[in-house]
């Protein structure tokens, strides 16, 4: 995969948010893999605010260690990441956000068969974690 599919790949999915959501107000993107892409749809979809979660895995749990300050109260969030191995560092990521009164939708390019959290959007399933050109 190269910059070009990538962009390709992520108009796609902003073509698809397009056609059944109203604006969202912050963009959150995952680190690592979540950043880029949500700079991408940033653009995509005209939202100014971005931020950024971090998500680690402490034993078998994973926990959000990045605090948003900005209060996220009635705001309309996408939250994203580049693909889904299990989905759970986006479920948690979800969780928290909403814990903080946001609305959220998700999104990320694609998912894997074993994926236990599924996007609100994504282009397709693959059987192989893909090299991303920011890997």
């Amino acid at each position: 995969m190269d910059w070009e599919d990538v962009t390709r790949e992520v108009s796609s999915v902003v073509a698809q948010i397009s056609q059944t959501e109203s604006a969202f107000d912050v963009i959150v993107g995952i680190t690592r893999g979540g950043v880029i892409p949500a700079r991408l749809f940033c653009s995509g979809l005209h939202v100014k605010t971005m931020h950024c979660v971090s998500v680690q895995k402490q034993g078998k749990q994973r926990v959000v260690v990045t605090e948003i300050l900005q209060p996220l109260d009635g705001k309309r969030i996408l939250l994203v990441e580049d693909m889904l191995e299990t989905g759970r560092s986006l479920g948690v990521a979800k969780a928290y956000l909403e814990s903080k009164g946001a609305t959220v939708k998700t999104a990320c390019l694609y998912t894997m068969p074993q994926t236990e959290v599924h996007p609100d959007y994504s282009l397709k399933q693959v059987t192989e974690v893909v090299n991303f050109p920011w890997e």
